[in-house]
């Protein structure tokens, strides 16, 4: 069932089929789930959900489409309800918004501190072949039908539920530690303004990290929603949105808080940097190349690696999307420096090592399954519960060596795109640079440079 060895472009049954199969594992997860006992179906079951699923779609000649499913959701208060009635209250909302046409898998997660519901929904009807069309008007009547439900049993709800303030991926990123565009513009502004002590300041500091400001019309007149755009990005972002604090008022307000000359860097943390280099500089360093040099490099800009801890350096918004593959990039890195790999054959070389192990491994564990059948008919069961371990230990080393040879083609894939990011950067750098020394040539002495919002 691995999907990267059965899926097929020209065969989109069988992508419809690993998608669905892979949402309705996850909503129905045997730990999340305490060994499936919160788990409902309807108009299908749970054994064949995902075949079932993709049988509607063939019917009614919908296997091609792009959508193969919808994933809802429904979250109840920490300590108000017990897996049963979160369960009974998630079969009785996906009943009164889905039951009569499509078919459903209701699955209570019990392995946070509050109990929810997973609601699996297929894309297309078993009753008219309509597709589902999931509207706001949607999202406002599953709201209205839950809380309604919860009021009958008595439990709370949200009774003015605000609008959402940003995606699920940046919260899951922000949650994760892993820089998103706003963290990144918010730390920018921060560190412009702990370097300010005036709004003409600011502005500077910002100008010379890249921004750009858009804050009046084009007869003048101010901006009822000012915005910035980062070095590098496609648009503007507006500054209310990037979170409490971050209002061009209130951040304006914070530069005039700054009445005296703040150090963006105390002191004993350059102390900690200038004892840090003093030290790598006392023991010989290990010259790497090729791919290895590559990589490191790459980590170092994406902020992975930090040379200089209390540098300045901002992750270049050439790299922002990378940063959100950052665990990716370090284990590729950390592949690359534990192989001592350099060069693309060298890389090959590893990858066919892999694969070859992969394959023995199989081997093995369809040999070690062929006993395990006998050993059951037989009734036998110590020597079962050994071959039971023996074939969970080498599904754990197939999955890791798995892992690996997906790296190394990732990086066989990323490597080039990697090499032209940071020849990107370098060129962005240099121009910067020549900017500045024209800047430097043509001031005037004596002259006072007033700078003002744009």
């Amino acid at each position: 069932m691995n999907p990267e060895k059965t899926t097929e472009e020209f065969l989109p049954d069988l992508i419809a089929l690993h998608a669905v199969n892979g949402v309705v594992e996850y909503a129905a997860d045997e730990v999340k789930t305490e060994k499936r006992s919160y788990v409902s179906c309807l108009n299908c079951t749970e054994r064949n959900a995902a075949q079932q699923f993709l049988s509607t779609k063939r019917f009614w000649r919908k296997v091609e489409d792009k959508r193969v499913c919808y994933h809802g959701y429904q979250s109840f208060q920490e300590g108000e309800v017990t897996a049963e009635q979160a369960h009974a209250l998630g079969v009785a909302l996906a009943k009164e918004l889905w039951g009569d046409r499509f078919e459903v898998v209701v699955a209570t997660h019990c392995n946070t501190n509050h109990y929810h519901n997973h609601f699996v929904v297929n894309s297309v009807s078993f009753a008219d072949g309509k597709k589902f069309y999931n509207s706001k008007a949607d999202y406002r009547r599953m709201r209205e039908v839950s809380d309604r439900l919860c009021r009958e049993a008595g439990l709370s709800v949200v009774e003015r539920p605000g609008g959402r303030k940003k995606s699920y991926s940046e919260w899951k990123a922000e949650q994760d530690g892993v820089p998103t565009q706003r963290s990144t513009i918010r730390a920018d502004i921060d560190r412009a303004v702990a370097s300010a002590t005036t709004e003409q300041g600011f502005i500077r500091t910002m100008q010379e990290m890249g921004y750009q400001f858009k804050t009046r019309r084009a007869d003048g007149e101010r901006l009822k929603y000012p915005a910035l755009k980062p070095p590098g990005a496609k648009g503007f972002f507006r500054f209310h949105r990037l979170g409490d604090g971050y209002d061009l008022d209130e951040i304006i307000d914070r530069v005039y808080e700054n009445m005296r000359k703040r150090v963006p860097f105390p002191e004993a943390e350059q102390e900690a940097a200038s004892r840090l280099r003093q030290e790598m500089w006392s023991h010989p360093t290990m010259k790497c190349k090729g791919l290895r040099a590559l990589y490191f490099r790459y980590c170092y800009e994406l902020h992975i690696i930090v040379k200089h801890p209390a540098s300045v350096k901002r992750v270049s918004f050439l790299l922002r999307e990378d940063v959100k593959k950052m665990e990716r990039y370090i284990a590729q890195t950390r592949l690359l420096g534990r192989e001592g790999i350099d060069t693309e054959q060298q890389l090959e070389v590893y990858q066919n090592g892999l694969e070859g192990k992969v394959e023995q491994l199989i081997q093995q564990r369809r040999a070690l399954r062929n006993r395990l059948k006998a050993a059951t008919r037989a009734g036998n069961g110590e020597t079962v519960d050994g071959l039971k371990s023996q074939i969970a230990e080498l599904s754990v080393q197939i999955k890791a060596a798995r892992d690996e040879i997906g790296l190394c083609s990732e990086i066989k894939e990323r490597s080039k795109q990697v090499e032209r990011n940071l020849i990107d950067i370098n060129n962005q750098i240099q121009e910067g640079e020549k900017t500045n020394e024209s800047s430097r040539r043509c001031s005037r002495p004596g002259r006072e440079n007033v700078l003002q919002w744009p």
